[in-house]
């Protein structure tokens, strides 16, 4: 083999290692809250919002125009900070109710939690929400993977018997070939109900599937366009 050649594939061979190397750095590592936030206020909330209170940056409820929290409704917000910075950063929790009620905690942390929205003769003092711990339950367990080719901006799973939904939003989109797992949980007697899954994209295509179990699996959203069939989505993971 020619010097020549041999210094075009060396060439080469360096930068492919480069591009490597600087991929992996432009994918930051970060730290996931999880906020599993409940209705009890006794009437509809109309908006709920966790704002960084160092960037400014927001995840918030309602998803679509005209959408509300109903009593005993509940949603799941995640919040993505970069990693290492937990100690630095700390968000707020606000809500407003339909009657005009607007209420902030401004000391949340960055960690998997369950919270109760507060009626206003509930609350502590002037503390408008509660830590709460879950009920005993059966609880199905998906994780989700993004092959739609596009941000998915949220994903709900509803209870086909009563209508309780829970509504997964992210601050900065559910990404192409990301991964993220969400939990329903009903009673021990109900175990059987089956749920509706939607999705929606950031072009606003809609994915929905109607008899989800209540079970462990990983569930792979797909480009609603490409299917065949009226199914868009795989019961396995993609890798």
């Amino acid at each position: 083999m020619s010097t020549g050649k041999i210094f075009a594939l060396l060439t080469a061979a360096v930068l492919l290692f480069s591009c490597t190397a600087l991929a992996e750095q432009e994918a930051p590592k970060v730290q996931t809250g999880i906020y599993t936030i409940k209705n009890k206020t006794g009437e509809n909330v109309t908006e709920v919002k966790i704002t960084d209170n160092v960037t400014g940056e927001t995840n918030e409820f309602p998803f679509t125009e005209n959408d509300v929290l109903d009593g005993e409704g509940s949603l799941v917000l995640y919040f993505d900070i970069p990693e290492g910075e937990n100690g630095e950063h700390r968000l707020t929790l606000s809500y407003k109710t339909e009657s005009g009620r607007e209420e902030t905690f401004g000391t949340l942390s960055i960690e998997e939690v369950a919270i109760d929205l507060l009626a206003a003769d509930a609350m502590t003092g002037s503390t408008p929400i509660a830590f709460s711990m879950p009920a005993p339950e059966k609880a199905g367990t998906y994780t989700f993977y993004n092959k739609t080719g596009e941000v998915v901006r949220f994903i709900n799973l509803i209870d086909n018997e009563d209508g309780a939904a829970v509504r997964m939003a992210f601050n900065d989109g559910f990404a192409p070939d990301e991964t993220y797992t969400m939990s329903y949980g009903v009673s021990p007697e109900r175990e059987n109900v089956t749920l509706t899954l939607q999705f929606v994209t950031e072009s606003g295509k809609i994915g929905t599937f109607s008899t989800l179990k209540i079970e462990e699996a990983p569930i792979t959203l797909l480009d609603v366009d490409s299917v065949s069939g009226a199914t868009p989505l795989s019961f396995t993971a993609p890798y």
